[in-house]
């Protein structure tokens, strides 16, 4: 590796090598003590960067004798980011102690949450009460069948959608069971949908085929031959139970979600759609809701009716406080760092890092 020159010698070097001068490049190694292959280097360089080597006077810049940039990520280091480093290192001893990673992962996290919508839905079981019962009994009843809750699973009498961000709750959706006539009405638009479709999906299979089988001689087998299929993009619902994708797509996504997702953007451009891992409820800054919910609203009772349930959980749901949505997208900072700790496991106390502390009784 070369020695390194500054930026004097490089300019002597340039000076003493142009033609004015008309020292050889032995020369000016003699002169400067610089090797000869760097004094031609140092030259060359120059010319690339705009140095006329016949002009008179002679002019030599500053990016003419300048370094060259070097790898690694140049500094981006703004005083407002300096200045959120200071504050946190000199917060507490707990912040004095963090390491750079600590506070690095603690800067890039807290804008990039509250650029995100978070979205999820619950089922809601009718006469049902969140959280344990109480019941007497005997030691030689506990397999009693009125000593045991009865549980049915995979049921629910309705779905509860719901969305919200950082600074917005958004709105919410209650599925409501689907009848007859709108079975037959999704089946004949899906089926319009499918002949616009076919003919375009059909184009795509077909170069793809004809690119796939190219090649010197022909492949052995049965040409393909095309049908529509599910497996080849024909849209169709499945008749297992649960929301399927029409119902998602003309309930809640169209009609509101989309429209929630372009009121954000105008508050905060840098809202982006973040694909969530379907077994990750931890990091589902949602999933604590349900749990509130569910306890709210099955505080004075379990709701008897339909009806009832709907408007208990529409109610609950207004009533939230954007507070209490804040905290619990806040709390997504210690689990992540927590999860990586555990290497992936959940084994900790889902919350935030500092506990809540009850107001003090004044009688």
């Amino acid at each position: 590796m070369a020695p390194y020159t500054d930026i004097y010698t490089r300019t002597l070097v340039i000076a003493l090598k142009s033609p004015p001068i008309g020292k050889n490049t032995s020369q000016v190694a003699a002169l400067t003590g610089v090797h000869p292959r760097t004094v031609d280097r140092i030259y060359s360089r120059a010319i690339a960067a705009g140095f006329e080597p016949n002009e008179l006077p002679i002019k030599i810049l500053p990016h003419h004798v300048q370094d060259a940039p070097k790898t690694g990520r140049p500094a981006k280091q703004a005083e407002e980011v300096k200045e959120q480093i200071f504050q946190q290192v000199r917060h507490d001893r707990y912040g004095r102690e963090k390491s750079c990673a600590d506070l690095a992962g603690g800067l890039s996290l807290q804008g990039d949450w509250k650029n995100v919508i978070w979205t999820d839905e619950t089922s809601v079981v009718i006469n049902h009460r969140r959280g344990g019962y109480r019941v007497w009994r005997k030691a030689d009843e506990r397999v009693v069948k009125s000593c045991i809750r009865e549980r049915w699973k995979g049921y629910s009498e309705f779905m509860f959608w719901g969305c919200f961000s950082y600074d917005k709750k958004g709105p919410c959706h209650v599925y409501q069971p689907e009848t007859k006539a709108e079975k037959e009405d999704a089946a004949r638009r899906i089926e319009q949908l499918n002949a616009e479709l076919e003919p375009l999906q059909r184009e795509e299979w077909e170069l793809l085929e004809s690119m796939r089988r190219i090649g010197l001689r022909n492949k052995r087998g049965r040409k393909p031959q095309w049908r529509w299929t599910e497996k080849t993009g024909k849209l169709v619902r499945t008749s297992g139970g649960g929301i399927d994708w029409w119902r998602y797509q003309t309930c809640v996504l169209i009609p509101k979600l989309i429209p929630f997702a372009k009121e954000c953007l105008q508050d905060r451009p840098q809202t982006v759609r973040l694909l969530w891992c379907g077994n990750s409820p931890d990091c589902n800054c949602i999933e604590p809701c349900w749990f509130y919910m569910k306890r709210e609203t099955t505080k004075k009772g379990a709701p008897q009716s339909r009806a009832e349930a709907v408007r208990v959980w529409q109610n609950c749901w207004r009533d939230l406080s954007q507070l209490k949505i804040q905290a619990w997208i806040e709390r997504i900072l210690i689990h992540i760092q927590k999860i990586i700790e555990l290497q992936g496991g959940n084994e900790y106390i889902e919350g935030r890092d500092k506990p809540r502390l009850r107001r003090p009784y004044i009688g």
